[in-house]
């Protein structure tokens, strides 16, 4: 199977926003979310394939939107199943190297980490994975960058970025999403 591309999740562009002092928490619109509890098994070799440094998506970094926005979503996805780390053509893709130079350069960035999951697998060991997922991606950010981090934690349960109903699907859910907030003032 080669690997898929997948359209990015749904964002809606917000509306007037207005920054609150001291805290990235501003008015930005969220990544459109699936919630199911509905768990689909993996298909023969989706196992294999999710630890190959190939997967199986075309892209293991997209930014949501693209561009400059006030709010955005670095996605970092098509982790193996069953594991925390990164692979290390992940840690190479061209964006997100460009990515983490920029959160570790423009002190107006504050971030929040949040891991995913797919559907499979007892929910205890979903919120581990999801929870390690965002604490290495935390790992990768530098000094600079790691000191705007307000948050990094696992997604509600049941709560995925899309259907599990194939593998690629199930691909993209097993992820974590930087969530970007700029012209922040002060600290937290």
């Amino acid at each position: 199977m080669g690997r898929m591309p997948l359209p990015l999740p749904q964002y809606t562009p917000p509306g007037p926003v207005e920054p609150m002092p001291n805290t990235a928490s501003q008015q930005c619109s969220e990544l459109a979310k699936v919630h199911s509890n509905a768990v689909f098994p993996y298909q023969p070799n989706e196992v294999a394939t999710s630890r190959a440094e190939v997967g199986h998506l075309a892209a293991d970094v997209a930014m949501v939107p693209p561009g400059a926005a006030i709010c955005q979503y670095l996605i970092i996805w098509d982790f193996g199943v069953d594991w925390r780390h990164l692979k290390t053509s992940t840690k190479l893709d061209p964006l997100l190297v460009l990515q983490l130079n920029r959160f570790e350069t423009d002190e107006s960035l504050q971030f929040q980490i949040v891991g995913f999951s797919d559907c499979v697998g007892a929910e205890r060991n979903n919120l581990f994975l999801r929870t390690g997922r965002a604490r290495n991606v935390f790992h990768l950010l530098g000094p600079s960058a790691r000191s705007r981090v307000f948050a990094v934690k696992a997604a509600p349960p049941h709560e995925y970025l899309y259907e599990n109903t194939t593998a690629a699907d199930r691909a993209a859910n097993r992820a974590v999403v930087i969530e970007i907030y700029a012209g922040a003032t002060g600290t937290i």
